[in-house]
């Protein structure tokens, strides 16, 4: 079995197991990022990830949220399943990536310090206090 086909079998079986409750998506630090999502259900946003890993299509506001996600891993404690939703949104978005298969579902970016500062973002490990305050 190939990586991408395994990523895409470990992605649909997370997914079946989610119940896209939406919890994930109200402790998220990115949705104000991302467009289209603060207004939306979080039940929906989350239902647009978990059809986009079964291979299904995804909700523009759900790719908007898989595009803005920084792994943070905020997700993963606010879970009811204890599923490790930042594994799920990492696969979800190599997927929107077109990195597993078929077109890519979002641009892809093509700054070379963009990961790096990404990274050093998540490195500050903020608190929830100084989120608020300062997000």
């Amino acid at each position: 079995m190939s990586l991408a086909a395994r990523i895409a079998t470990e992605g649909a079986r997370m997914a079946q197991a989610c119940t896209a409750c939406g919890a994930c998506v109200q402790a998220c630090p990115m949705t104000r990022f991302a467009a289209g999502v603060v207004e939306a259900e979080p039940a929906y946003v989350a239902s647009g990830m978990r059809a986009l890993l079964l291979g299904e299509e995804a909700s523009p506001v759900a790719l908007a949220w898989i595009g803005a996600c920084t792994r943070s891993a905020a997700c993963n404690g606010a879970c009811p399943e204890k599923l490790d939703v930042a594994l799920m949104m990492r696969f979800a978005g190599m997927r929107a990536r077109g990195a597993l298969d078929g077109a890519p579902l979002l641009p892809i970016k093509t700054d070379s310090g963009w990961s790096a500062r990404v990274k050093g973002f998540a490195r500050l490990g903020l608190t929830e206090q100084e989120q608020a305050e300062w997000l």
